[in-house]
């Protein structure tokens, strides 16, 4: 882990192939998979968030699995402030769509993916305004739970 945690943010051919066989090797242990699926959200290259939608349809992934989406999507969000704070606000879209499709089938983990945006107070204006844009339009959304609801509305304020 920590050999590829340091090619990680290198955009290489080492760093390609060095995460591949890792993949190949414990693609059946699912801890190390989590890993995996982790430092693959968490790099700083350009192309990540694609990565990242990518990675969605891989077969080893699962948003029913709380573990696997918190190892992807969580990352991504929690681990990645590169590519997650994107000043076109690309990433924060991102987020508030996997919350919205996570909510109906798993609101306590929709709503803890939920909180990076709403530290929306540590970021510059225009980072501000993006974050905050999607936050209102998840607490704007028809039939919310009350996990996402209430944590939409008190980073609003």
């Amino acid at each position: 882990m920590g050999a590829l945690s340091a090619l990680n943010n290198t955009d290489c051919a080492e760093r390609t192939a060095a995460l591949s066989d890792f993949h190949d090797r414990w693609r059946d242990d699912p801890l190390v998979l989590d890993k995996w699926f982790s430092l693959n959200a968490m790099s700083a290259i350009p192309g990540t968030l694609d990565e990242v939608k990518r990675l969605m349809d891989h077969p080893g992934f699962d948003m029913g699995n709380p573990n696997r989406v918190r190892a992807l999507i969580g990352a991504f969000s929690g681990g990645n402030p590169v590519t997650f704070h994107a000043v076109d606000g690309s990433g924060y879209a991102f987020l508030c769509d996997r919350v919205l499709e996570l909510d109906p089938s798993n609101p306590q983990v929709a709503a803890r993916l939920l909180g990076p945006l709403t530290r929306w107070r540590r970021y510059d204006q225009r980072r501000q305004a993006l974050m905050t844009t999607q936050l209102k339009r998840i607490a704007g959304t028809a039939k919310l739970s009350r996990d996402v609801y209430e944590i939409a509305n008190k980073g609003l304020k």
